[in-house]
């Protein structure tokens, strides 16, 4: 371990305090006591943090595990890491494995990997084009998903709310079965009890109940019901139990 000016590194095996720094590399086996303030921590190795974490950039591309909260501007994660508490960032991008075990909150968030979440999820933008799950509520103003793994979430509700098939359609089935691989395997649909929305349009989509003003149901969906107030379309091969205009 070595300490220059305010910022600590880690680069080996070692123990770094908790406290406020520029920045702290960890590229070994290190580990974080107590609640963490820094403009930058960068994890590349193994880590783990016991305590909050307050940051405007945090990197991680090998496996960290934070026992608490993360707060921070900026995120973004293309190894594996595991927040026991919830993650309120600005920008959150995962293109790797991310679980948080409480909430998130985002302006931004973006995933090709796969991010597992315990409770609500609210951004202004959600994008996803790997795999996801949701035990609560996924809120957006903006939701984009294509479709490249196993998506389920308890409810979806935004403005603009599109749900489309993933290109690994057409690249084969070797392609196919690497992205199962790497985005928490399982058919490469949706899965939800209630999707509300402005705009809502669905492909591969299995919901209990869809609500709009404007909806289309497009291929591979079965929905239980449907409520629009504007209109509706439905694809011939999708399947719609029950529709009506409110």
């Amino acid at each position: 371990m070595s300490e220059k000016g305010n910022s600590a590194s880690i680069s080996g095996a070692g123990v770094i305090g908790g406290g406020i720094y520029d920045r702290v590399t960890i590229s070994g086996a290190g580990k974080v006591t107590g609640d963490l303030e820094a403009d930058e921590l960068r994890i590349s190795g193994a880590g783990r943090v016991d305590g909050k974490v307050r940051a405007r950039a945090i990197v991680v591309s090998g496996s960290t595990v934070f026992s608490e909260s993360v707060y921070g501007d900026e995120m973004r994660v293309s190894g594996s890491a595991r927040i026991d508490g919830r993650a309120d960032v600005k920008e959150l991008k995962c293109s790797g494995t991310l679980r948080v075990n409480g909430g998130v909150t985002s302006e931004y968030l973006k995933s090709s990997g796969h991010l597992r979440v315990g409770g609500d999820v609210a951004a202004e933008i959600f994008k996803a084009s790997g795999g996801f799950q949701i035990d609560g509520l996924l809120s957006a103003d903006r939701v984009e998903i294509n479709l490249g793994g196993r998506c389920t979430a308890r409810e979806i509700g935004g403005e603009k709310i599109s749900v489309r098939r993933g290109g690994w359609r057409e690249k084969g089935i070797l392609f196919d079965g690497l992205i199962k691989l790497f985005t928490g395997g399982g058919a490469a649909e949706l899965r939800a009890q209630l999707i509300e929305g402005d705009e809502v349009y669905l492909e591969d989509t299995f919901a209990e109940t869809v609500r709009g003003k404007t909806v289309e149901i497009g291929p591979g969906c079965r929905i239980e019901t449907v409520e629009y107030s504007e209109s509706l379309k439905v694809a011939d091969d999708a399947t719609v139990r029950s529709r009506s205009r409110v």
